[in-house]
């Protein structure tokens, strides 16, 4: 099953060995184009005799874009599941979801979503949502019935508890990764802290950062103060290109891992040219982050390899004591004490396994080691596409995609 956007009808349309899947394609060329989803609403009428009865009906209510958004990727995670359950069902298929009785639906909602994939109470009422638009959708043009779908009692503490389980998984949220970055004490740890957030630097890496140009085997490649000079000279440009050599970064041995390119944004570029003009200490050191006298570290000498890591347990205490004081918004994701530095990269890492699987219209649950998804997401971060745990690595950006999703109220 594919879901593909329609250039024609300018929406998504859902397709299954080489055929349109048509009422679902229906419902998103409606919902699309109207904006509007169908709801039950429950009158009550005085009748002759003196009763009061209540009479189902069936309204219209206006979406927004997100909403509609939600409903149609909470839609192809439905159909996904019916594909997989049409394997060992006759009766039903993707071509007849009209057909699904009440009962398997909720049996969706409580032992799939809730009891086996973890959702959480906020995805799960998304997912209702959806259900009933989609279904009402079919009751009011006469091609189905609307459903009665609800979290079952012995359901509802296993989804709140999916919902604290959501707070210590390794994946931050933009919203909680910029949390982080404004907490920091100067510059330079903001700039350390979003090297691993924003480039997908390890913590060691954040050494291979210099100042000068640089020379390996026969190539210069620009230092930051020749990337200072493309900014100020190129108004336009939005991504700048760093060569990070090897030996600043992870091996199996001395000889250092694998060199790549790191792809600053401008703004991010921007505030790595403000601590060089304003608050990096005097030095002749190439190397570009500097222990800093003033924060009692030393005397203006290069950083050692776990100073993100430390900045960011320096932050970590400060957000949760934030947290816990309540001025935080209590809605968004909470940063636990077991996060550690990495998983900023690794958070990085999992927004391009996501970004990529979107723009090739390939399933998050397809991609394999030999995909151009992982290929190219092993390329940013520095993974070896041919090693032995790259199948494993490919696992825990799959798992971190979709608890992603889950955040987006997606999943």
């Amino acid at each position: 099953m594919l879901k593909i956007k329609s250039e024609t009808y300018s929406c998504p349309i859902f397709v299954a060995d080489a055929s349109l899947i048509f009422l679902p394609c229906l419902f998103s060329l409606s919902l699309t184009q109207n904006k509007e989803i169908y709801v039950q609403v429950y009158k009550v009428t005085r009748y002759n005799d003196g009763m009061n009865r209540a009479k189902r009906e069936i309204e219209t209510k206006y979406v927004t874009d997100t909403t509609i958004h939600t409903i149609l990727s909470k839609l192809e995670t439905f159909l996904f599941w019916v594909e997989e359950y049409s394997l060992t069902s006759k009766e039903l298929s993707l071509f007849n979801t009209e057909k699904i009785p009440e009962e398997l639906l909720n049996h969706y909602i409580n032992d799939v979503l809730i009891g086996t994939r973890g959702v959480s109470e906020t995805g799960i009422s998304q997912h209702i949502m959806a259900l009933n638009a989609y279904y009402n959708y079919l009751d009011f043009n006469d091609l189905s019935v609307s459903k009665r779908l609800m979290v079952k009692p012995t359901y509802r503490e296993a989804a709140r508890d999916n919902t604290k389980k959501r707070t210590a998984v390794k994946y931050l949220t933009p919203s909680l990764r910029s949390t982080l970055y404004r907490n920091t004490s100067n510059l330079r740890d903001e700039l350390l802290l979003r090297a691993m957030g924003e480039l997908g630097c390890r913590s060691m890496e954040c050494k291979g950062f210099l100042v000068d140009d640089f020379t390996i085997a026969g190539k210069t490649h620009k230092g930051l103060r020749t990337l200072f000079l493309d900014l100020v000279e190129n108004t336009e440009k939005n991504e700048f290109e760093y060569y990070l050599q090897g030996k600043f970064s992870k091996s199996k041995n001395s000889a250092g891992g694998e060199s790549r390119k790191l792809y600053f944004h401008r703004d991010l570029l921007l505030r790595f040219k403000k601590y060089f003009e304003n608050e990096r200490p005097q030095s002749k050191e190439q190397t570009f982050f500097l222990n800093d006298p003033a924060n009692g570290e030393g005397s203006g000498i290069p950083i050692s390899t776990k100073r993100p890591s430390k900045v960011f347990a320096q932050v970590r205490a400060k957000i949760i004591e934030m947290q816990k004081n309540g001025l935080l918004d209590p809605e968004d994701q909470r940063l636990e004490e077991d996060h550690t530095g990495h998983v900023l990269r690794h958070s990085f890492g999992t927004d391009k396994f996501y970004k990529f699987s979107e723009e090739q219209n390939i399933r998050i649950d397809d991609v394999t080691t030999t995909s151009s998804v992982y290929l190219a997401v092993a390329s940013l971060m520095g993974h070896s596409a041919n090693d032995r745990s790259a199948p494993q690595t490919t696992k825990r950006y799959i798992r971190s995609c979709h608890i992603l999703l889950q955040f987006q109220g997606v999943a």
